[in-house]
């Protein structure tokens, strides 16, 4: 995987609060993010201040799934990047003292967790993750600003608002608690030679979707096409913070010595399989039971040894396995029987109602038998 970060504080402000990560977490795990916030707590970008926290919830929790060594589901990867997104806000929540009247600061967070070729991403806000499959350019997330919705009831028009109104974001992290902005997460599988883009509102409200198309899917390095990506934003009259980070061939990790081992993610019709056989085995064990555990289909025949016996279960087989059990033999040799009786029994198994019924049943024969 190849993995570039580009940005630009812009030609509009002192200070760049935009925030990124690109790392490489296990041998087949990789974290990309970016954050935009507003507002500086003890001269830390809020931005800042979310993705530690995020980062470091996504980085335990992916330390503990590997000692001891476990599998995880896609639901496992929801609940821990719901989790770091939850410690993100609350933290920044915390640190800036907000409350129902005043907010100290806030931010977005989009963030693309890889384990092996799949693709999570998590999103709160307007910052943006692209994917570019065969030249074809697909936004991922939905901005949650208002201005999206302005623009879509036609209240609005022209590319002029894009680039110099504020964002009005209508979710963010760090103003409410936690469970108010639970973060929208998707679930993505990767083909080889994929491409993802992430991105502030910097970029995405100043660059055209024709544009950042073509520089990612152009021959340059993947830091240039980054760069590119920014310049173009740049000098299109952006006044915001502009931050890219662009990973080609996605599916790809590094092999690092200093990280832990693979994640091992269960797929969803592993998992189904899995489910399927506990199934199975629970019917079985029940039918198990059933057979040589209960006084269930009694019944009366010749046993190996040429004897009367009673079974328990069917005197039919599976695959070679008999699914009956032999739960009494009564010493009487068939050989010995009457010949009514050895008849009888020589047509099939004689079904008994209980234990008593067959006692009494084979003390009949045997005494026939005698001489």
């Amino acid at each position: 995987m190849e993995v570039a970060v580009t940005t630009d504080v812009g030609s509009g402000q002192r200070f760049n609060d935009d925030a990124w990560c690109h790392e490489q977490l296990h041998r087949n795990v990789t974290l990309l993010a970016v954050a935009d916030g507003f507002g500086r707590l003890q001269g830390v970008p809020s931005a800042t201040v979310v993705l530690d926290a995020v980062r470091e919830i996504v980085r335990r929790e992916l330390r503990r799934a590997t000692f001891p060594s476990k599998r995880l589901t896609a639901a496992d990867i929801r609940e821990l990047l719901t989790s770091a997104f939850a410690h993100g806000n609350e933290r920044l929540l915390d640190l800036g003292g907000g409350n129902a009247d005043f907010v100290a600061a806030g931010s977005t967070c989009t963030l693309v967790l890889i384990v092996d070729n799949q693709a999570f991403i998590a999103h709160v806000g307007d910052s943006r993750a692209y994917l570019l499959r065969r030249g074809e350019l697909v936004q991922l997330t939905t901005d949650e600003s208002l201005l999206p919705e302005l623009v879509r009831s036609g209240a609005m028009t022209g590319d002029v608002r894009q680039k110099h109104m504020p964002a009005l974001l209508m979710r963010a992290l760090g103003v409410e608690p936690a469970a108010a902005v639970p973060p929208k997460i998707a679930h993505y599988t990767l083909h080889p030679h994929d491409s993802l883009m992430l991105c502030t509102d910097g970029v995405s409200r100043s660059v055209g979707f024709a544009e950042t198309q073509g520089a990612m899917a152009s021959r340059d390095t993947v830091q240039a096409a980054a760069d590119r990506i920014v310049a173009l934003a740049r000098n299109s009259g952006s006044i915001d913070n502009a931050t890219v980070v662009l990973a080609r061939n996605a599916t790809v990790h590094g092999a690092p010595g200093d990280v832990a081992p693979r994640v091992t993610l269960m797929p969803s019709r592993l998992l189904a399989v899995a489910v399927a056989v506990v199934v199975l085995l629970v019917a079985a064990g029940g039918l198990a039971r059933e057979f040589f555990f209960d006084d269930w289909n009694l019944y009366l025949a010749q046993d190996p040894s040429g004897h009367v016996g009673m079974f328990a279960g069917s005197p039919d087989s599976l695959f070679g396995i008999p699914l009956h059990v032999e739960r009494t033999s009564f010493e009487v040799a068939v050989s010995k029987l009457a010949p009514q009786d050895r008849r009888t029994l020589g047509a099939g198994p004689i079904p008994v109602a209980n234990v008593d019924a067959a006692d009494a049943l084979a003390a009949q024969w045997q005494a026939r038998s005698k001489p």
